[in-house]
């Protein structure tokens, strides 16, 4: 599917001369929008405006540390104010996908009298697009996806499911830019369903094994694991290998199983490590393995039936971890993952610590750092927790960090309320 592509706005255009853009113009009429100012932006956050106005305001720091408006861009260079909320995420170092109710450009339509037309641009998916963090040019991806858990191969290629199903996931073309190309990679008999995707390509997806070599051929789990009901995949350190997890055996007998795949003649499937019979006497059922790197000891964590046991590579051995790392590997408002602890909230300001090195646990106390932490999230592969609260002393919302034995830094400060929060790598 071939994407539209929307042009960069000019460097030219971009007013990085203004010292005060709160009061950018809310223009009756503007071009086409073609570009977001979010060149060299450290953060992203929503903020309550002043006025009677209920409307969040969209708002970036900059990493040079100024404070500005967070606004669109139109094929005449003039700044426009975002109207309306979307969802953003950093998909990897060279783009931002949003994703909006209604089409960027959208135009309101109105009948001889004058009376406003129904709007029926709104689609249950929404729409996405990508946005060049360097160059601020918008690319329309002409469907409504999901970039939470988006992952990039080794070429820079995007996979992401559908907004709406999320039961079909999307491979994006990124080579060349002045033709993405949007493929439909693979689609899944259950919404929502996770997939891994390793550097060539390869893709695990709704317990299904698809190598684009072939076509992208699928291939079901028990097709080449005999007596195997489901599983989760993951890839090794280095982005090359697909492993497979599984619960193999019969009713009452059922035991966990990491095996690796392999492309020969056909595909073939190795066991790594088993263990002993499980105190199971249900049904697997989609999504009852999770799995997930523990990168203090570079071992995979692989959650069944709420017990968790850690897959050494390098000894291929599986064994029981005796603590509760269940908030390990779902995300909630309550518990909160770093590359070396598991922190569960316990009241406002303390937070158990499961420390990833050892498995031990800690309490982590923030009542007295005299700051109300009103977001707290964390960035993939950093050791450190990540906030933005509002500082008693000063009367100023900040931005910091909280290292695993509760030093607080603050790294940003900002006298409008932040409401959420968005770091860009």
């Amino acid at each position: 599917m071939k994407l539209k592509y929307l042009l960069a706005a000019c460097t030219a255009f971009f007013l990085v001369s203004c010292s005060n853009d709160d009061e950018l113009p809310q223009l009756p009429q503007h071009g086409d929008i073609v570009g977001l100012n979010i060149k060299d932006a450290k953060y992203i956050y929503t903020s309550g405006t002043n006025t009677r106005s209920s409307a969040a305001q969209y708002r970036q720091i900059k990493k040079d540390g100024r404070d500005m408006e967070l606004s669109w861009i139109d094929n005449k260079g003039d700044t426009v104010r975002i109207s309306g909320s979307f969802s953003i995420w950093d998909i990897n170092k060279k783009y931002l996908m949003i994703n909006t109710g209604n089409p960027i450009n959208y135009k309101p339509s109105f009948d001889e009298d004058g009376n406003l037309l129904p709007d029926n641009s709104v689609v249950s998916g929404g729409y996405s697009y990508l946005i060049d963090k360097k160059t601020e040019a918008i690319y329309d991806l002409g469907i409504g996806l999901n970039g939470e858990n988006a992952i990039t191969d080794n070429k820079g290629n995007i996979y992401a499911i559908d907004n709406s199903f999320g039961s079909f996931l999307y491979k994006i073309h990124t080579q060349d830019v002045t033709n993405l190309r949007l493929e439909m990679y693979a689609r899944a008999s259950v919404s929502p369903a996770q997939f891994v995707v390793n550097n060539k390509g390869v893709c695990f997806y709704d317990y299904r094994y698809v190598r684009p070599s072939y076509g992208t051929q699928q291939f079901i789990i028990s097709n080449f694991i005999p007596q195997t009901e489901y599983g989760n995949a993951f890839v090794s350190h280095d982005n090359e290998d697909l492993y497979l997890t599984a619960v193999s055996g019969e009713h009452d007998s059922y035991k966990l199983v990491v095996s690796k795949l392999s492309e020969k003649q056909e595909l073939q499937s190795q066991i790594m490590a088993e263990t002993e019979l499980l105190d199971y006497w249900g049904i697997p059922q989609p999504n009852d393995i999770q799995v997930k790197w523990n990168e203090r000891r570079a071992t995979m964590l692989i959650n069944f039936y709420g017990r968790t046991y850690e897959y050494i590579l390098a000894t291929r051995t599986l064994t029981e971890i005796p603590v509760n790392l269940n908030g390990f590997f779902t995300k909630n408002y309550s518990t909160y993952v770093t590359a070396n602890a598991l922190y569960a909230r316990k009241s406002v300001d303390k937070l158990d610590i499961i420390v990833l090195e050892d498995y031990s646990i800690k309490e982590l106390d923030l009542s007295s750092k005299g700051i109300d932490f009103r977001s707290i999230y964390t960035m993939d592969g950093s050791d450190l927790l990540y906030f933005a609260g509002f500082q008693y002393s000063t009367s100023q919302s900040v931005i910091g960090t909280i290292d695993i034995d509760g030093n607080v830094e603050i790294t940003e400060s900002t006298p409008n309320p932040i409401t959420n929060i968005i770091q860009i790598n």
